[in-house]
């Protein structure tokens, strides 16, 4: 999936808002909820060498909250990694043009969605 094509589709399936907060990163892009204006993905332009890989190619990651419990297992899928520049233990970071499980890829935004809700 393609960067714009994705932020649409977030744009249509959840109720949020985009926010470019960086001046200094223009592309980078914080998806919140509407409700309590908490970010659930956060998009981004990055060298894969930040997420681990062997490369300094560009690439675009979606961060996404998700379940501690599943995280060691996701990272060792081709695609999803330890979350960049956030907590570990409770977001993961996933290419978004290089993860082929789009159906995959949309239940982690679901979860990622429904984990910075209300509690």
């Amino acid at each position: 999936m393609k960067r714009n094509d994705f932020i649409k589709y977030l744009q249509q399936e959840y109720i949020c808002d985009i926010d470019y907060p960086w001046e200094k990163y223009p592309d980078y892009v914080v998806i919140r909820r509407r409700d309590n204006q908490k970010w659930f993905a956060g998009i981004f332009t990055i060298t894969g060498h930040k997420v681990g890989l062997d490369t300094n190619e560009p690439m675009d990651i979606v961060n996404l909250k998700c379940e501690p419990d599943l995280i060691p297992n996701l990272i060792h899928e081709n695609g999803i990694y330890p979350a960049y520049h956030m907590n570990k233990q409770h977001w993961i970071s996933v290419d978004i043009e290089g993860y082929e499980d789009i159906e995959k890829l949309k239940m982690l935004v679901d979860m990622s969605y429904r984990l910075v809700g209300y509690k």
